[in-house]
């Protein structure tokens, strides 16, 4: 399988901060300023479901555990500002504390049931999107993650593979996103090239991590999404 990989050396690439200034409108990039959310919130669908924004759709998973509570997986938009991660529910913040422009972005979490995907409207090259790392995720590579997984140190690993279909065929290639690669990791809005990937209609998105234990990764696996179909 051809792939493209995205190297991250905080050294080497100048990145995108959190911007505070409007976006310059684009119909077709999904901004998420369509989405109207209460200051200091995020957009919890009342049931399984999409939403919509520029050219694309969205899938957001909703789990009720009964008495351990109401969840939410896929694609949940947020406007929360601020870096700091003290407790579950600082975990729709940014590494940045904002967006890549205006108000708005989406913070990816894994669905259980793959109720996470992003839909073309129709098929097409998707030029690329800016992705971010989430302050709980930055807080897990200095601190540890509270699963036995200690700091990220030389060697170690966080990495978001991103796959496309066409006409419900998987594409012959992928694009690979190092998040966090030894002690550098992404923490400003970063673009991510997906022309490789040619025409499409369906992007899926998976996470990797070098800490894991017997039940999977344990490494917050979240990542923050803005300004998507956008060039650069």
């Amino acid at each position: 399988m051809k792939k493209q990989i995205l190297f991250i050396a905080a050294l080497a690439l100048t990145f995108a901060a959190c911007q505070k200034n409007e976006p310059e409108y684009d119909a077709t990039v999904a901004t998420f300023e369509n989405i109207e959310l209460a200051e200091e919130s995020v957009l919890h669908l009342s049931e399984t479901g999409e939403f919509e924004s520029g050219n694309y759709r969205f899938q957001q998973e909703v789990a009720d555990y009964g008495e351990a509570g109401v969840y939410y997986f896929g694609n949940i938009v947020s406007n929360k500002k601020g870096k700091t991660y003290d407790a579950y529910a600082d975990s729709d913040k940014s590494a940045c504390g904002g967006a890549h422009n205006g108000k708005n972005f989406v913070v990816w979490t894994a669905s259980y049931t793959g109720f996470d995907r992003i839909f073309l409207k129709q098929a097409a090259v998707v030029p690329g999107f800016y992705v971010n790392n989430t302050a709980w995720v930055v807080d897990a590579i200095l601190n540890g993650d509270g699963m036995g997984g200690d700091a990220f140190a030389e060697g170690d690993f966080f990495t978001l593979t991103i796959n496309a279909y066409l006409n419900g065929e998987a594409v012959n290639n992928e694009v690979k996103v190092d998040l966090a690669k030894g002690t550098e990791y992404i923490h400003d809005w970063t673009y991510v090239d997906l022309s490789s990937l040619g025409e499409i209609d369906v992007l899926t998105f998976s996470l990797s991590s070098s800490k894991a234990n017997d039940y999977g990764m344990t490494t917050p696996a979240y990542f923050c999404i803005d300004d998507f179909g956008a060039k650069k």
